[in-house]
């Protein structure tokens, strides 16, 4: 049996920021925006993986995003090949730093949407 990687699925309080935030930090491309079962999916490529972005399905009860330790998803990480330029460039679109090179390694960390922590790993 051979298993390919097919998409993350996020659950955004505010999908169009979601949608805005990943657009600009990160040029996402939205490729389609589908329903299923009544659960509207925005369907998005960030460095050539695929990213499905939704709001919370129907009256269902969504616990808040804190700055707590949470199951599940809870950081995307990217490589990029200069990582003091990308974060310049992060930072001047108006991304939020977290960390910059922990123990000196060559990582940084932003806050994403919905407390989705954003790790760029240089290459």
């Amino acid at each position: 049996m051979v298993f390919t990687f097919h998409h993350i699925h996020l659950r955004c309080e505010d999908l169009d920021g979601a949608i805005e935030y990943y657009e600009k930090m990160f040029d996402g491309k939205v490729t389609d925006t589908v329903e299923v079962r009544g659960l509207k999916i925005v369907r998005m490529e960030i460095g050539g993986e695929r990213i499905f972005l939704s709001p919370k399905f129907g009256d269902m009860d969504v616990e808040p995003t804190s700055g707590n330790p949470r199951w599940g998803v809870y950081q995307l990480a990217f490589t990029v090949e200069d990582l003091d330029a990308t974060v310049a460039e992060l930072q001047k679109k108006g991304a939020e730093l977290e960390d910059l090179k922990p123990s000196g390694l060559m990582m940084a960390f932003f806050k994403g949407p919905d407390n989705v922590q954003i790790e760029l790993i240089e290459a």
